[in-house]
């Protein structure tokens, strides 16, 4: 963008007297006042390193960044400034750069942090129930997840509680405090519930798909 720049303050200044200077020192049989001048308002434009073509007025400099750059003079037209290898490189950049950040996107929405006061499944699942009576109740078998992953109920087994066998029962993670103590190092799982309201809650039955078998 800098070189762009800089190639219109070169041209503006051309365009302030370069009819007339072209005119004038042609006509004395040669270009030498001529490139002289170029030289001089391209020096003020920041060039550097400046090269002019005696015949055909092909520019060769540096812009302020020092990238070589090409230009064609002429009396009535100021050719495109061509910036030599960056113009490359910036298509290169360009060309990558919507791929670069789409990567960046998919990895950023894959991979996440989690929080420290997350709860682990592998520490819910096996966790033994105790009602405010501290009584055992039952044990976190399973959990429960929505299509997006979230959870839904703790399968709980309190057949053993309740005198019943086998008999589960599912559970809101609302109802159920899990916490981890920082003091023993283990963690806990306890709700208010009696053996009556266990008995009278809806039984859970690992049938269909949830009796299927893993790969």
């Amino acid at each position: 963008m800098r070189a762009l720049l800089l190639a219109g303050t070169a041209a503006i200044a051309l365009c302030a007297f370069g009819s007339n200077v072209w005119a004038e020192n042609t006509g004395q049989g040669g270009h030498p006042n001529l490139r002289s001048s170029l030289t001089e308002m391209l020096q003020k434009s920041g060039y550097t390193d400046i090269r002019v073509a005696p015949s055909s007025f092909t520019v060769h400099a540096k812009d302020q960044n020092g990238n070589p750059v090409m230009m064609s003079i002429s009396p009535d037209e100021f050719a495109e400034l061509t910036t030599v290898g960056a113009i490359g490189e910036s298509a290169d950049h360009s060309a990558t750069k919507p791929a670069d950040d789409a990567a960046t996107a998919a990895a950023s929405s894959t991979f996440v942090k989690v929080p420290g006061q997350d709860d682990l499944s592998s520490k819910v699942v096996g966790l033994d129930v105790y009602n405010k009576d501290n009584k055992d109740i039952g044990t976190i078998k399973d959990i429960a997840l929505n299509p997006d992953g979230r959870t839904t109920a703790y399968i709980v087994s309190v057949g053993g509680f309740l005198g019943i066998g086998d008999h589960y029962v599912a559970i809101s993670p609302s109802a159920v405090k899990v916490s981890y103590n920082d003091n023993d190092k283990k963690w806990h799982a306890t709700m208010d519930a009696s053996a009556d309201q266990l008995k009278s809650a809806p039984e859970f039955k690992y049938t269909g798909r949830w009796d299927s078998s893993r790969t």
